[in-house]
């Protein structure tokens, strides 16, 4: 029989599958369709897979066909089930609640909203100035003429009130005798049995900037790529070996880098900024595409692509420095920033995360987090000898050919690259070549 179908799935996989995900908006998903597409061709026996003029398409249409039962499947499974909100002015029966339940929450939010009324003008103006308007503590502190500790003593105080009015609503017994560890993770789940409805309620504002509407968390092995759609139109795009989590709120959307690299294209939303965590830099958005890269180090370069980005410096415990500090880049323009450095701002005239297309580009770079950067897509461990690792590196590097470059790095770079142990113990070395005596 003729295997054209079959041969037309194994040469259109990949794009099959990235079709499949723009329709879907999950890779996973999509890779189970793509499954049962070849699955239905090898059913549907050597007729159907012969008499097909154009076996491309006819792999398409029946991709094509389980995309659209598998939309209706999550739209039956989204009306019965989904409790998600999605605007400020949600009703309490379009969330599948009863008029007593609907009661329930709204003395939730009248509890809330009464605690923080009762605190001292202080204590609240402190409290909703670091959990409504993002500002840090150190600005806080500067605004009222107090020490930074004094700003979380009173933080703390507002927090201990909101937990003990929930508790009380709910009917808890004492919580007197609770840790205060996780108060904050705490603090956001009560507010989670709060926060529907009352869209001028101090309460439901507290809920939109503390609870997460929607998260995810990815990560990306030795030589693979991920591109994750976002539910607001926007996506990532994950290099190999890079780790991040992602949380969207009523109020901003926020990604934390943990290591590797992220490309940004982000959907505009003036409402809510769009906010990465890496190493020792907030980067704030939006709406635009952008690259970040954490080194093994903990540094961090900022490239970006179109539009506008402001970086600040995180400073102690998370908390960005005062807004007027920082550093706005546009496109073409890139941020370096190296621990106990200071930053360095320049022009970028190459292609942003050009790993994407299977390509790195290194611009005057110490060898040493150049090989780090290759070692993420090859299985053989690389190291670089400390007294190699700041000499600097310019090219541009095909990933695929990562080790043909290994081999003629020796030709303009004063090193010895040797390929030491076997099996599990087998790892790449590149130390300093010795002047000949």
């Amino acid at each position: 029989m003729s295997a054209l179908p079959l041969e037309a799935f194994r040469d259109s996989y990949r794009e099959l599958i990235a079709f499949v995900a723009r329709r879907t908006g999950s890779r996973q998903s999509a890779q189970d369709i793509v499954h049962d597409a070849w699955l239905r061709v090898v059913e549907a026996g050597p007729a159907a897979q012969t008499s097909h003029p154009a076996p491309r398409a006819y792999l398409y249409t029946v991709a094509e066909h389980l995309v659209v039962d598998h939309l209706r499947r999550a739209a039956r499974t989204s009306e019965r089930f989904d409790s998600a909100f999605h605007d400020n002015t949600v009703g309490m029966h379009a969330m599948g609640q009863d008029v007593a339940e609907a009661c329930l929450q709204r003395e939730a939010l009248a509890a809330v909203d009464a605690a923080i009324a009762a605190l001292p003008e202080r204590c609240r103006s402190m409290f909703l100035a670091d959990r409504l308007d993002g500002e840090s503590q150190m600005a806080i502190a500067a605004a009222h003429g107090v020490s930074v500790k004094t700003v979380e003593r009173d933080i703390m105080r507002a927090m201990d009130a909101i937990e003990a009015a929930l508790h009380e609503w709910r009917g808890d017994a004492a919580v007197q005798s609770m840790p205060r560890k996780g108060r904050r993770r705490a603090l956001s789940a009560l507010l989670g049995v709060a926060g529907l409805g009352a869209s001028g309620s101090l309460a439901w504002r507290l809920y939109q900037s503390q609870v997460a509407t929607w998260q995810i968390q990815l990560g990306t092995a030795t030589g693979r790529q991920l591109t994750q759609p976002l539910p607001d139109g926007g996506s990532i795009a994950l290099d190999a070996q890079t780790r991040l989590d992602v949380r969207y709120y009523g109020t901003r959307r926020y990604v934390q880098m943990h290591h590797g690299a992220a490309f940004f294209s982000v959907a505009r939303n003036a409402d809510a900024p769009f906010i990465v965590d890496a190493g020792p830099a907030r980067i704030t958005v939006l709406g635009t595409r952008f690259e970040v890269a954490l080194d093994a180090q903990g540094g961090v370069r900022v490239a970006v692509e179109e539009g506008r980005v402001r970086v600040q410096n995180r400073g102690r415990d998370g908390d960005t420095a005062d807004a007027s500090d920082g550093w706005e880049l546009t496109a073409s323009q890139t941020l370096d920033w190296q621990l106990g450095q200071t930053p360095r701002r320049d022009s970028n005239p190459d292609e942003v995360a050009a790993w994407r297309n299977g390509w790195l580009d290194f611009r005057h770079e110490p060898l040493g987090l150049a090989v780090q950067r290759l070692a993420r897509y090859g299985q053989v461990p690389m190291q670089v000898a400390p007294d190699a690792e700041h000499l600097t590196i310019f090219g541009r590097v095909r990933i695929a050919d990562a080790r043909s470059w290994l081999q003629l790095l020796p030709r303009s770079l004063p090193v010895v690259v040797r390929e030491e142990g076997q099996g599990a113990a087998r790892r790449i070395t590149i130390a300093r070549r010795k002047a000949q005596s």
